[in-house]
């Protein structure tokens, strides 16, 4: 019977998600928030070896190190997909993310619930918490998938580490698995990684605490901590050891807006109370900057999960008294720090942000709610198991049915009451990429239409680039919005009638500037609601600027031509003659006729100190031209050959030699053991 309700248990957990995640089991489009649909030409132009420059996080091409992880793990499984085993572009998003999210999060909650509590019949609620709460929901649905895959990972990343910390002696395979995990996570998401970190050291502090002297605390932490640790720096190290050398701050090309203490009280919309009951700001509607109030059913939710403390004293496993002592504390602590800069004592997070080495990544506290996730998907299960028994051990309460009785109606509560908090989401409420999209014509004959030309050229979109818009290397998209730091439709159209305009986007290798039909209503707003009428004056205002010249064909997207814009490497000596080829990302080889001495050569990449032009003969460091691009001042006449290159990208050709025989290292030590293990005969 026990057996049967079990299997019934997880069949129905199963069923949940999908009913939640219906259109992700389905061959529709999804493209929302983040998330964006790729074109098979844009996937053609992927490559599985990581590259340090990129257009993706900057108008005109920027340092790619601050998610150069993430990117390496995107491109590479999506080119692997489409370009061996001939998958679109709708089932690799599947496999390789919205998929394999459900899995992983599945597995991993699991996991640590089984390990944490392997008695606990009521286990199957730890996925259930973990998957279906309104924070991650909202992560999901905004299309965040680098964030809700290292959210997947946590929990097998904490229990893993907690097994070691609870380890009397080192064990190296343990250790492997700690760091190997720990890896895969930060491949995702430092930030879900640091936050995991932070859980992972306050159950070290909390089991340790009082045990042994300081040599036996140092000594355990080295062992605990600081071997994998060393594993994941290893095989990190493709980027880690690029960011190192060069000194770059990662947050630099973001601006002010991450890294200052205004940026952190803007974003802190969460209040206690919402973050202890584990209700996102945004549920349901998920719009930036609209804040719900507080909803009292969730009130219950803490309750549920700290009425855990009532029933520890009863436990005679020390370890596992242990082990609820810690996930309470850990919940508190998460709902504390995912409150931000709001009270009670919001100024103690505002420390933490100017002053512990890391937090400035959270101007955003609300990564802090994955710590009372992690909390409540342990406590609340137990919770239900030690009330269910009491129920079921208290003769007032007993009834003599199998079925009906007092703890099967505690339960059933329990359940429709959780069901009910995330009503929005298996009533087909929620929005995102819970919902599937449709192409218009319109953009698919704008893909065919660039895609096609097969010469270096930028589009500028107006007011801000569109989803379902192509870009790529050979035509990267700027967004206006961006690119002028003004977030208004009208204010990147009037920047466009400036006399000066028609230079600028000349200097940009901007060829077209697009207007772009917004399909899901989200860049023409007015008070969150899509606004025609902003669509149509942005149209009037490129109309009547004169140099641009429309290009019809496309519907509802307008496409306005800029005359004689320049290519990605020009020279203000109009007499000079310029070939190249794009070898990578980082690497051109350039051919250069008719030059004077002290000619400047322009690279219209966003400026970096790191890009150099040599030869044999000499080399050129770059210097910014017209305070946006990189240049080099050439120091002979005549006609000779350059090589562009940026030159970190040498650091993570090294670091990937240290990941790959790290990497390769730890999985032969692995592969190993088992097979010894498997041939070893103790009575031979």
């Amino acid at each position: 019977m026990k057996n049967l309700i079990t299997k019934f248990a997880y069949l129905f957990l199963i069923l949940i998600i999908v009913i939640v995640f219906r259109n992700w089991f389905t061959f529709g489009i999804i493209a929302s928030g983040d998330w964006n649909f790729r074109f098979e030409d844009q996937i053609r132009g992927f490559t599985i070896f990581p590259y340090i420059w990129t257009y993706l996080l900057n108008n005109i091409g920027g340092n790619n190190n601050v998610i150069l992880g993430l990117h390496t793990y995107f491109f590479a499984t999506t080119a692997i997909l489409f370009k061996y085993f001939n998958l679109s572009w709708i089932v690799i998003e599947r496999l390789v993310w919205f998929w394999s999210f459900i899995f992983i999060s599945f597995f991993s909650s699991w996991y640590l619930s089984k390990t944490i509590m392997p008695d606990n019949k009521f286990s199957f609620l730890s996925p259930f918490i973990f998957i279906f709460n309104t924070y991650i929901l909202m992560i999901v649905g905004g299309g965040q998938m680098g964030v809700a895959m290292a959210y997947a990972i946590a929990p097998l990343a904490l229990i893993f580490f907690i097994k070691m910390i609870d380890e009397t002696r080192f064990n190296p395979k343990l250790s492997m698995l700690s760091g190997l995990i720990l890896s895969a996570q930060l491949i995702f998401d430092s930030r879900m990684s640091y936050v995991t970190v932070v859980s992972i050291l306050i159950y070290f502090i909390f089991s340790q605490f009082g045990k042994g002297s300081i040599k036996d605390f140092i000594k355990k932490f080295i062992i605990s901590l600081v071997a994998p640790g060393i594993m994941t720096f290893l095989i990190h190290a493709f980027w880690l050891i690029p960011l190192l050398i060069v000194h770059q701050n990662p947050l630099q090309q973001f601006g002010e807006a991450y890294s200052t203490v205004g940026a952190v009280k803007y974003f802190s919309f969460a209040n206690f109370e919402q973050t202890i009951s584990l209700l996102h700001p945004y549920w349901p509607e998920n719009i930036f900057g609209k804040i719900g109030f507080m909803k009292p059913e969730f009130l219950v939710v803490p309750i549920l999960a700290y009425s855990s403390l009532v029933f520890v004293r009863g436990l005679a496993n020390l370890r596992k008294k242990r082990y609820v002592m810690f996930f309470a504390l850990l919940g508190l602590i998460g709902a504390f720090l995912a409150k931000g800069a709001n009270g009670p004592f919001g100024n103690i997070y505002l420390l933490a942000f100017n002053y512990v080495p890391g937090f400035v990544l959270f101007r955003d506290p609300t990564k802090w709610y994955l710590l009372v996730v992690i909390s409540y998907s342990i406590l609340t299960p137990f919770s239900i198991w030690k009330i269910f028994e009491w129920l079921k051990s208290k003769k007032n309460f007993s009834i003599n049915s199998k079925i009906f009785n007092f703890q099967n109606a505690f339960l059933l509560f329990v359940l429709f009451y959780l069901l009910l908090i995330i009503k929005p989401a298996w009533m087909n409420q929620l929005t995102g990429t819970f919902k599937q999209y449709n192409i218009s014509q319109d953009y698919i004959k704008l893909e065919n239409f660039l895609s096609k030309d097969k010469r270096f050229y930028r589009t500028f979109w107006v007011p801000s680039y569109e989803r379902f818009g192509f870009r790529s290397d050979t035509h990267p998209a700027i967004s206006g919005q961006d690119f002028i730091k003004k977030y208004n439709s009208y204010n990147v159209a009037r920047y466009l009638i400036d006399k000066n305009s028609q230079i600028r986007l000349q200097d940009l290798a901007v060829r077209y500037v697009i207007v772009p039909s917004d399909l899901q209503g989200e860049i023409f707003l007015n008070d969150r609601k899509y606004d025609n009428i902003q669509y149509l004056k942005t149209i009037e205002y490129l109309d009547g600027t004169s140099f641009l010249k429309k290009v019809e064909g496309f519907g509802k997207i307008k496409v306005f031509e800029v005359p004689n814009s320049k290519d990605h490497l020009w020279s203000p000596n109009k007499d000079m003659e310029i070939k190249y080829e794009n070898i990578n990302p980082t690497k051109y080889e350039v051919g250069l006729e008719n030059v004077k001495k002290s000619d400047a050569l322009v690279f219209s990449e966003s400026f970096d100190k790191n890009w150099v032009a040599y030869n044999p003969e000499f080399k050129i460091q770059s210097l910014k031209f017209n305070n946006r691009f990189n240049s080099f001042i050439l120091p002979k006449k005549g006609d000779y050959s350059l090589t562009i290159f940026y030159t970190p990208q040498r650091y993570v050709v090294i670091g990937l030699w240290i990941s790959g025989a790290t990497l390769l290292g730890i999985l032969l030590y692995l592969l190993l053991g088992i097979k010894f293990k498997k041939n070893y005969n103790p009575h031979a």
